[in-house]
């Protein structure tokens, strides 16, 4: 998947184009984990439906609707992937470094991230959708300071994975948004990549039973 998106931004310079590719990409790893789980989870079925939904919802994104609905799903998506890794809040509790640490990520993402949102703020249509994106960008740096937390903790394959999931969709989406608000078609393409390799990470994470039940095993010896 990552090749076709990189063969894609090479041959097709069109961004249209290239976002029925991104729609493709999603539809394809959905149908990839069909095929390969063991047992098909409904919780991942949405967060990737969610994911397609977004990538649709991007045609529309020039009138607010479009707006408020590819946010919206962003939102969703995000705050499933954290619900399903709640159970990091019980470790954080134990651990005071870990929490000193948590806390001193999530300021300096939401500094820089309303920095951003008050460069791109006038380019909507009202202050909803600003604050939908504020939301957004709170969901996400909270997953963010939950992936390094998991990775600290347990520090397995699976876990270091999920961090690069993490950051590579926090890289598309940031690309995204600097791509669209600027004018410049050179962030699109790291969206598009960031988003394609965030998605394989993710699928791996959700492939790799053996991976995540010694990480429950860990995680429960710990509480």
């Amino acid at each position: 998947m990552v090749a076709l998106n990189v063969l894609a931004l090479y041959f097709m310079r069109e961004v249209r184009f290239l976002r029925y590719v991104q729609i493709l990409t999603v539809a394809i790893f959905l149908l990839y984990y069909h095929i390969n789980t063991f047992k098909v989870r409904i919780l991942i079925v949405i967060i990737l439906g969610m994911f397609l939904l977004r990538e649709i919802s991007v045609f529309y994104y020039g009138n607010s609707l479009g707006q408020i609905a590819y946010i919206i799903l962003g939102c969703l998506a995000y705050g499933l992937i954290c619900f399903k890794r709640l159970d990091m809040i019980q470790v954080l509790f134990r651990d005071k470094i870990a929490i000193i640490c948590t806390f001193l990520f999530v300021i300096l993402n939401l500094f820089m991230l309303n920095e951003l949102i008050s460069m791109v703020k006038d380019s909507y249509d009202g202050s909803f959708q600003a604050s939908l994106i504020f939301l957004l960008g709170i969901i996400i740096t909270l997953l963010g300071a939950v992936a390094v937390l998991y990775n600290q903790v347990v520090n397995s394959d699976r876990s270091l994975t999920f961090l690069f999931f993490i950051f590579c969709m926090i890289i598309s989406d940031v690309s995204s948004l600097l791509g669209y608000y600027f004018n410049m078609g050179f962030f699109y393409y790291i969206d598009f990549v960031g988003a394609t390799l965030g998605l394989s990470f993710f699928i791996h994470t959700v492939l790799d039973v053996r991976g995540e039940r010694e990480d429950k095993e860990l995680l429960k010896s710990m509480l």
